[in-house]
């Protein structure tokens, strides 16, 4: 500032700064000599002061704190820093001690050649005065640690999991006239089907549940640009816990909720499926095309289609703008007892009681694949998230996968006494979750099995048991956060 004659801001900035080099005596000379500096013929007669013109500041950077510099000035339009740097700087580079927490770094060695480091400053900002070197992208990697944190990883995939924390929900005084029982995907509703015909839902949260009103007044039109007023809430009071759905004239065997848990389809024994609104809690669709009972029903994915399964020895896909199925899915020898829809929604499983598995394409409503192998009716299906295996499981107590994509049997885990209801996976596809009439839930790790047979001769993939005081399970879901939720009758006291 002094060389360019610029008095007042020198007078501003020494007064600002000189108390912070008082402490040391080198330092205290020198801005001692600056208080009487006020034209650039002081600084030439002044051979210390014109050394500080002449030479660069050498300034010591560890590695990160050189990239750190180094990001900075890419990340915007920084030229006149890297002038400045490039003209009255030289950073000289050391190594920065490797630690086993450190995930990036250098192999060894500094950086102190100055002549590159200023090129590089000039690179980045894009100052005149010579062609800028390359700018490094990031830091080296530290190879040791990398490969530290990746055995890490492969040992916590290929180790033992850990097991799923449980949430059980009981029914009591049922007098064994319930199905099904299934939680809605966002883990706020309960509904359950009965041989009387009905359905219930329960609400799992604090708020009651209540009927949306219906507000259609078809002499105004709201626009985008009116101020909508927002709903109050009324109070709770005049809600209910408790929802019953009626409609059905026969026993209602399965339920299944859409994925943003807006609406819930219901079949019966009376061959229809119905489609009930969660926001009205009233039936607003009936389908109609099975000569025989529905047993089971399932949404695809993203809630495009639904399929059912039945008596009739058929499965049929359907749309929900549609009262009418779009496919028929033919092949079965016996009643079809349950369907899933695949993952990907290209592909259909059933299973039945003939004994066998059956994939079709969706679309095609051909038959892709077949498996056999049980040696009872089967009764539940499950498809792994990430689309490699199909779990079967039914009255012959034996939890069987498939592998897909080879179409051979992948595993087969036994260890079940009675009937397997319900079979569900991890988010991961690393768990398979059983339950069975025995009122026992099995967790089993599908990836290899650790440690030997358990002493009751289940399969050694066996990581897991619960048992209750039920009388029957009737479902498993696995849900977020490593949750599964189960769904059964409780035993009741024997009065005395």
């Amino acid at each position: 500032m002094v060389h360019c004659g610029l008095k007042g801001a020198v007078d501003s900035f020494h007064a600002r700064f000189h108390d912070a080099f008082l402490h040391d005596g080198e330092q205290r000379s020198v801005v001692e000599q600056l208080r009487h500096v006020v034209t650039a013929q002081d600084v030439a007669a002044n051979p210390k002061l014109r050394s500080f013109l002449e030479h660069k500041y050498v300034v010591h950077l560890t590695e990160p704190a050189y990239s750190y510099l180094l990001r900075y000035l890419q990340s915007e339009d920084n030229s006149a820093l890297c002038r400045v740097l490039s003209t009255h700087l030289q950073v000289e580079v050391t190594a920065s001690r490797p630690t086993e927490y450190q995930l990036y770094g250098t192999t060894g060695g500094s950086m102190t050649a100055p002549n590159s480091v200023s090129s590089s400053w000039a690179g980045v900002g894009g100052a005149e005065g010579g062609e800028g070197v390359e700018v490094p992208a990031g830091i080296p990697q530290n190879e040791v640690a990398l490969l530290a944190l990746q055995d890490c990883i492969k040992k916590v995939h290929e180790g033992p999991p850990s097991l799923t924390t449980i949430c059980f929900y009981a029914f009591h005084h049922t007098e064994q006239m319930l199905n099904t029982a299934e939680v809605s995907p966002d883990s706020r509703l309960l509904a359950a089907g009965f041989d009387s015909s009905a359905v219930k839902l329960w609400s799992l949260r604090a708020r009651k549940l209540k009927a949306k009103p219906h507000q259609a007044d078809v002499s105004y039109i709201h626009l985008a640009c009116d101020l909508q007023e927002e709903e109050v809430e009324e109070e709770d009071g005049c809600g209910s816990e408790i929802k019953m759905l009626r409609g059905h004239s026969g026993p209602v065997y399965r339920t299944a909720f859409l994925t943003d848990s807006s609406g819930l389809l219901s079949c019966s024994e009376d061959t229809t499926i119905r489609y009930w609104d969660l926001g009205s809690f009233t039936n607003t669709v009936l389908y109609q095309g099975h000569t025989y009972p529905v047993w089971d029903v399932d949404v695809s994915p993203c809630s495009l289609y639904f399929a059912s399964s039945s008596h009739d020895r058929t499965a049929r896909l359907w749309t929900f703008s549609r009262t009418y199925p779009l496919r028929l899915y033919v092949g079965h020898l016996s009643d079809v007892d349950c369907v899933k829809f695949h993952p990907n929604s290209n592909y259909l499983a059933t299973g039945s009681t003939d004994k066998t598995v059956r994939l079709w394409s969706t679309q095609q409503g051909q038959s892709v694949r077949l498996f056999t192998g049980h040696r009872g009716t089967v009764l539940s299906l499950a498809f792994s998230p990430n689309g490699k295996y199909l779990a079967s499981a039914g009255e012959d107590q034996r939890v069987k996968l498939w592998d897909l994509a080879a179409g051979t049997l992948f595993k087969d885990l036994r260890g079940h006494t009675d009937s397997v209801t319900s079979l569900s996976f991890s988010p991961d596809s690393s768990l398979v979750v059983s339950s069975s009439i025995d009122n026992s839930v099995r967790v089993w790790d599908i990836r290899s099995s650790h440690g030997g047979t358990p002493p009751d001769g289940s399969s050694s993939e066996l990581v897991g048991m619960y048992a209750g005081n039920t009388s029957n399970v009737l479902n498993v879901q696995f849900m977020a956060c490593n949750l599964l939720l189960v769904t059964g009758t409780a035993l009741e006291k024997a009065e005395p």
